[in-house]
């Protein structure tokens, strides 16, 4: 794993992102049962058009998303203090030195985990809590942090201020991870074969 020291949804941040996959986008490649998404294509154009105009394509923060980044801390907090684990911030990386596609950690957890938060509405949260909420539309996520990171395990959290957390691992697969990795490659392959097509 590649880290990269700087602030998440920064300048230096968006750069490092810029027309590469990502493990929170890699539902637009691939569904969890790892066959192809139907947003492939649109993601595909998306981040060919980054990688030829050197410019983000959404700058648009949703209210949602601030909330969520803004409440990161508290339950980032919180899980420190359910589990007594040492948690470290980390900006972005990448899982090797060629730079392809990478992931932005809310949390590396001890030496061999990872953490990731999302913030629910109170009334989700509770739906979450009486239906026995899995967190498989989160799996491509954590399973594509585990691809970058190499790590054993990641924890997902589903964090509504004042409700009881719901708290969900994802163990290594290494025939999963494998899949999943062949896929974004191929991905990269028509991602590069577009942006020379189309580059002025």
């Amino acid at each position: 794993m590649i880290a990269m020291d700087c602030e998440q949804n920064g300048g230096d941040w968006d750069l490092l992102r810029l027309g590469i996959p990502t493990a929170s986008c890699f539902k637009k490649i691939m569904t969890t049962k790892l066959a192809l998404s139907k947003s492939r294509q649109a993601y595909l154009y998306k981040l060919a058009g980054e990688r030829i105009t050197g410019e983000k394509a959404d700058n648009i923060k949703l209210s949602n998303f601030d909330r969520g980044h803004e409440r990161e801390e508290e339950s980032a907090d919180l899980y420190q203090l359910m589990t007594g684990y040492d948690v470290k911030k980390i900006g972005f990386c990448f899982k090797n030195e060629l730079r392809l596609f990478g992931a932005s950690p809310d949390r590396l957890v001890n030496d061999d985990g990872g953490f990731e938060t999302k913030d629910a509405a109170p009334h989700v949260q509770l739906e979450r809590l009486e239906t026995g909420w899995k967190g498989t539309e989160h799996k491509l996520q954590c399973m594509g942090s585990l691809l970058v990171t190499g790590r054993k395990w990641w924890d997902l959290q589903s964090y509504s201020r004042g409700i009881k957390p719901i708290l969900i691992r994802f163990e290594r697969d290494e025939a999963y991870l494998t899949k999943m990795e062949s896929i974004i490659m191929a991905f990269l392959f028509d991602l590069k074969a577009m942006v020379a097509k189309h580059s002025a």
